[in-house]
């Protein structure tokens, strides 16, 4: 790591403050005003360069300093006295949040996330003349850095501050400033998707995380939003579901948001989804509105999850680091798991995005509320109960295998998988045309041209061409097996039967639109197939199915799990495991090292696409969803494949 480097990044806040006519004030010698360079790259991002300098109280001449705006980011060289030697540091655009131009701002001390504090305008003008006449571009960034010892990585503030005073008014000096802001945006826009100019609507549970969430939000999140520019609507959550309600009645969210956060922990989250499912508009919400999490809870195993996907640092500031991935501007789809339940005739649908359980687990999770006030370590006293006293449940389990992980499911269908982008591309596409009638002695059965068609039959003609020969129509929009695409024209006298054929489909993509994804399981009340279903019974210590790697921030439950593989990683322990083996395959959740490595009578792994669980009704036990306790009976459950988008962290363009 350079010196300039490990300057910046070995205090919390880094500030430092560039001034572009330093040098003419503080020494005798007179120096050229600088000049900004300007340069437009072909794909349409600005590059700027200018020489600042900063007063050193042992050197005698000032320190000059180019800052440079490229496309990769914010280059700083610095001279260092040395022939032929600069330090040299670079900011990542992707590491920079945000940015604000104008007056001198005051620094709080108050906290390393607290943002600095504009001066009062009235101590800055004497006589209606503003005394100083300086214009400030203050950037902040979080960069991402290895620890000493390169073990893990972190993100630390670091605020650059550049004073522009060349010029003898405010003004003038104001709108240089605004020149390197706005540049600065135009380059992050082309790395970053950002999430638009609408606001974010944020969920706070103030219960959570020991009844400090209030304060955890206003001291850590709140600064580094104001930061980012990113404004927002705070909702406090004012009783159980209050999330769920607003989301499922909310007539404008795609209009009025830009994402959806929760500040809480898995169980917040949960409500989001449940009430964006229960939407006639689902579909349009989950493609529109990503969903991001700030882990201020107790669980926290998506934030977590999240974080060890995209190699971001979690620990020590888990609030710090989410929020950075919640203002970064990505989204990546997700799997949820649509989960059928039900006891004694009633049957309830709920969707889920971490985890269903049954026996050890659910178990700890539960019984252990009674102890929330202490935090974590409740989780741990209560598996030590759990072991010494160890419960097993009678049962029936079965599961669909998946067999291949390349196999992508989309409600129902199979297919191979493939990129974002291959799915969205066709395999051919041609230009945007029309497509002619083709001459009556070259069409199919000498028939009439679609224009000259009557109207009622006009749209079963069309359809009933694709059994045609593969003459002209088969590559046209009328042909169900073309691989290419392409614009049609309908004559004048066809306007009437285009409508009807228009109105029909949009009646069709409404229905699809609110139509809730279709089930490919058999009711609970009927059985599974036995071709392709495993059906086993038996007693069981714990039976669990993960879909994230992490069921909670110190717990990793799934390490192959992604969050759009199509798997769900169903953990089995039967009856007849050792009390030792129970405790290290707890113990080994902290590391991901507890399942095994080879095959193991009591303890396995199976990878699979959907589940059924069915406990003996003569006796009670705890099932949970996401860590909410439901009613104890049969449940199954299906992966639903990339449904929903969550924010991520920007990608890493530091190397």
């Amino acid at each position: 790591m350079d010196p300039c480097m490990k300057l910046s990044l070995d205090l919390p806040e880094t500030s430092y403050v560039y001034d572009d006519t330093a040098a003419t004030r503080s020494v005798s010698k007179p120096m050229a005003p600088t000049s900004i360079v300007a340069k437009v790259s072909p794909n349409g991002l600005i590059e700027l360069s200018e020489h600042f300098y900063i007063n050193h109280s042992k050197q005698n001449e000032p320190i000059r300093v180019e800052v440079q705006l490229k496309a990769e980011g914010i280059f700083l060289r610095r001279e260092t006295g040395v022939p032929d030697e600069v330090c040299e540091q670079r900011i990542p655009l992707s590491d920079i949040i945000g940015s604000s131009c104008g007056p001198r701002m005051k620094k709080s001390h108050r906290g390393s996330l607290v943002s600095c504090r504009r001066i009062d305008e009235d101590t800055e003008v004497e006589n209606g003349t503003r005394k100083d006449i300086c214009a400030y571009l203050h950037i902040y960034a979080y960069i991402k850095s290895e620890t000493s010892d390169k073990s893990s990585v972190r993100r630390e503030r670091t605020v650059r501050i550049l004073r522009f005073r060349s010029f003898d008014t405010y003004e003038e000096n104001l709108k240089v400033a605004e020149r390197w802001q706005h540049a600065i945006r135009i380059n992050q826009s082309a790395v970053k998707n950002q999430l638009g100019e609408k606001q974010l609507l944020i969920f706070l549970n103030p219960k959570s995380g020991k009844g400090k969430g209030r304060e955890m939000f206003h001291k850590q999140v709140a600064p580094l939003l104001k930061e980012a520019e990113m404004p927002y609507e705070l909702h406090v959550t004012a009783h159980i579901n209050y999330a769920r309600e607003f989301v499922r009645k909310h007539n404008d969210l795609l209009r009025c948001y830009s994402g959806i956060v929760v500040a809480s922990g898995d169980g917040l989250f949960f409500e989001v989804l449940n009430g964006i499912m229960e939407r006639e508009d689902w579909r349009a919400i989950t493609r529109g509105l990503p969903i991001g999490i700030i882990p201020c809870g107790s669980g926290n195993g998506l934030a977590r999850s999240i974080a060890y996907l995209y190699k971001e640092p979690y620990e020590p500031k888990p609030i710090l680091y989410a929020t950075l991935t919640c203002v970064a501007g990505q989204r990546a789809p997700m799997d949820i798991v649509r989960i059928d339940s039900g006891k004694e005739g009633k049957s309830s649908e709920i969707y889920s995005f971490l985890s269903v359980g049954w026996g050890l687990i659910a178990d700890i999770d539960i019984e252990s509320e009674r102890l929330r006030s202490i935090g974590a370590t409740r989780f741990t006293f209560w598996s030590i109960r759990r072991l010494i006293g160890l419960r097993t449940y009678t049962g029936k389990l079965s599961y669909l295998r998946c067999e291949q992980k390349n196999e992508r499911k989309t409600y129902g269908k199979l297919v191979s998988s493939t990129s974002n982008e291959e799915q969205r591309l066709p395999p051919e596409v041609q230009e945007f045309h029309d497509i002619p009638n083709p001459p009556r002695d070259e069409r199919p059965d000498n028939s009439r041209p679609l224009a000259d068609a009557e109207e009622d039959d006009e749209f079963a003609d069309a359809i009933s061409l694709d059994g045609a020969s593969n003459q002209s129509y088969v590559d046209s929009w009328h042909s169900a097996v073309s691989k290419h695409t392409a614009y049609f024209s309908l004559a004048a006298q066809s306007l009437r039967s285009r409508r009807s054929v228009l109105s029909r489909l949009e009646t069709i993509n409404l229905e699809y639109e609110n139509r809730r994804p279709p089930s490919t399981l058999p009711t609970l009340d009927q059985p599974v197939p036995t071709d392709t279903w495993h059906t086993e019974e038996g007693e069981y210590v714990m039976v669990h199915a993960a879909y994230t790697t992490h069921l909670s921030s110190d717990c990793f439950f799934a390490p192959q799990s992604l969050l759009n593989d199509g798997i769900i990683y169903l953990v089995i322990i039967r009856a007849g495991v050792s009390r030792s083996q129970l405790a290290q395959f707890l113990l080994g959740t902290s590391s991901g090292t507890h399942l095994p490595k080879e095959p193991n009578e009591y303890i396995e792994v199976v990878p699979v696409r959907a589940f059924r669980i069915e406990p003996c009704s003569d006796k009670e036990g705890i099932i949970t969803v996401d860590g909410e306790r439901v009613d104890y009976g049969p449940i199954q459950g299906e992966v639903l494949r990339g449904v929903i988008n969550v924010m991520v962290p920007s990608p890493n363009c530091t190397n």
